[in-house]
């Protein structure tokens, strides 16, 4: 299922959130970035948390559900220092009903480790 980052109505970007810590209820992954993404890729990479919480990110699912998580969205770019595009999303402290809805295979996945 595809993510897609918002501040206020414009799409930045959008992520398979394809890393996970279901317990936690975090899920991370590689932001793939829409042309808007670049006039505030500067407040991320320099991480600049004033200008980044005046943005008001919203992670918004394939499906219309708008994630709110308790530890807020983080968006890390390590372009410059990689010498190329590198950018990735960190969604913290998803619910774990939101979390268990939109991303079971992650939830398998854990659950399995135990099995």
């Amino acid at each position: 299922m595809k993510f897609k980052l918002f501040p206020s109505n414009e799409l930045i970007g959008e992520t398979l959130l394809e890393n996970e810590d279901p317990p936690m209820g975090v899920a991370s992954g590689e932001l793939v970035p829409s042309e808007s993404y670049f006039k505030y890729q500067k407040y991320f990479s320099n991480q600049d948390f004033q200008k980044i919480s005046e943005l008001k990110l919203t992670v918004i699912s394939d499906t219309g559900v708008t994630l709110k998580p308790s530890g807020g969205i983080g968006i890390e770019d390590y372009s410059e220092e990689m010498g190329e595009l590198s950018v990735y999303v960190n969604v913290l402290g998803i619910e774990s009903y939101v979390y268990t809805q939109l991303l079971p295979d992650h939830v398998a996945a854990y659950e399995e480790q135990f099995r």
